[in-house]
C-alpha cells in the first residue's frame, strides 16, 4: 500500500515527524478513516481516494469505515469516544461541521469545539438539475421567472433539511425572490431518480452523481455551484455567471480529530495531508468524478475552517434552518 516502516522513517516523510518521541511511537499501526456516511457517496469516495497517498506518507495502513446514522452524527461521536491518540480520524463536511449544531442542538458534541481540522481534502459542487423537458425551461433564468409567476408550484428535492441540495435550494429561492416546495428524500440516488422521473421539479445534486444522467440527457444542468465552469460540464454556467454570486459556496470535506489530540501528531497529519492534496494523482482522481482539489498549507487549516464554517452556519440561519 506504500512505503514500509523503514523507508519511510528514512526518506522525506521522516521530516514530518520531528520530534523523537513521535517519530518513535507514531504512526505504529494502522490508522481508521470514519466516514460518516453510507458507502457510494461523494464523501466515501473521496476518503477513499485520500488514503491511498495519505497511508504513502504516514508509512501505514489507512482503513476506511463507514459508520452512517444521524446526519452524520453517529461516526464523529464514534472518533470523539476513540483514543485522542492520531489513530481515529473523521472525514468531515461543511455541511455537517456548521448546520448541524443548528439541526441537533442535544448533540453530546460542539464540531468548532470538539474537532481539529487537519486538512481540506476537497470541494464537490452541486449542479441545479431539472428534467429536460417537463417544465419546458433551459436556464436558471427561465426557472426563477416560472417560480415567481406560480409560487409554491415548483417543487425541490433535498436529502433533508440542511442537506447542501436543501441549503443551495433555499438560498436559491432567497435570492431569487420565489417560493417552492421543500421535497425530502433520503439521498441523491431517489432524489435524482424523481426529477428525471418528473416528480419533482429541481435538484441541487452532488456533481459527482449527476455527471452521467446529464450527458445522457436524463437531466439538463441549469448551473453549477463552483468558482469556474467543471470541463466536465463545459455548457453548464456558474451560478455567479447566471446572476447568483452569493450563491458560489465550496461545500468542502475535510478530515479532523478530536481536538484531545497531541498537537505534534497534528502537525504531522496537516504536514501529511497537504502533500497529499497536492499529490497530482489523487488531484486528477478527483477532477475525474467531478470534484475538485482543495489546496491549504498547514497553518492555515484552522483559520480557513472556522471561518467558512461561520459563513455556512450564518447562512443557514438567514434561511430560518431549525432541528427536525
Amino acid at each position: 500500500m506504500g512505503l514500509n516502516r523503514r523507508t519511510f522513517l528514512a526518506g522525506a516523510g521522516a521530516a514530518l515527524l520531528t520530534p523523537p518521541l513521535l517519530a518513535d511511537q507514531w504512526p505504529a499501526r494502522p490508522i481508521r478513516l470514519v466516514v460518516p456516511f453510507a458507502a457510494g457517496g461523494p464523501g466515501d469516495f473521496v476518503a477513499r481516494l485520500i488514503a491511498i497517498p495519505l497511508a504513502q506518507r504516514l508509512g501505514q495502513a489507512v482503513v476506511v469505515e463507514n459508520k452512517p446514522g444521524a446526519g452524520g452524527n453517529l461516526g464523529t461521536q464514534s472518533v470523539l469516544d476513540a483514543n485522542a491518540d492520531g489513530y481515529t480520524l473523521l472525514l468531515n463536511t461543511v455541511g455537517m461541521h456548521a448546520v448541524n449544531p443548528l439541526m441537533f442542538p442535544d448533540l453530546r458534541f460542539q464540531p468548532q469545539r470538539d474537532l481539529t481540522a487537519i486538512g481540506v481534502v476537497a470541494a464537490v459542487p452541486n449542479v441545479l438539475v431539472v428534467h429536460p423537458s417537463k417544465l419546458g425551461v433551459h436556464s436558471l433564468a427561465e426557472l426563477v421567472r416560472l417560480g415567481r409567476q406560480r409560487p409554491n408550484y415548483l417543487s425541490y428535492a433535498t436529502y433533508g433539511a440542511g442537506s447542501s441540495p436543501h441549503i443551495y435550494g433555499a438560498l436559491l429561492q432567497k435570492a431569487a425572490g420565489f417560493t417552492a416546495v421543500a421535497v425530502p428524500y433520503k439521498g441523491s440516488a431517489p432524489a435524482s431518480s424523481d426529477v428525471m422521473a418528473g416528480n419533482v421539479d429541481f435538484l441541487f445534486d452532488s456533481m459527482t452523481t449527476c455527471i452521467g444522467q446529464i450527458r445522457g440527457g436524463k437531466l439538463k444542468g441549469l448551473a453549477i455551484t463552483s468558482a469556474a465552469r467543471s470541463p466536465l460540464l463545459p455548457e453548464v454556467p456558474t451560478l455567479k455567471e447566471a446572476g447568483y454570486p452569493a450563491l458560489d459556496l465550496k461545500f468542502w470535506l475535510s478530515l479532523q480529530v478530536s481536538a484531545k489530540t497531541p498537537p505534534a501528531i497534528v502537525e504531522a497529519l496537516r504536514q501529511a495531508v497537504a502533500a497529499c492534496t497536492r499529490d497530482a494523482g489523487y488531484g486528477q482522481s478527483l477532477v475525474a468524478r467531478g470534484a475538485e482539489p482543495f489546496h491549504l498549507a498547514p497553518a492555515e487549516v484552522q483559520a480557513y475552517v472556522n471561518r467558512d464554517a461561520a459563513r455556512w452556519t450564518a447562512l443557514a440561519r438567514s434561511i430560518d434552518i431549525k432541528p427536525e
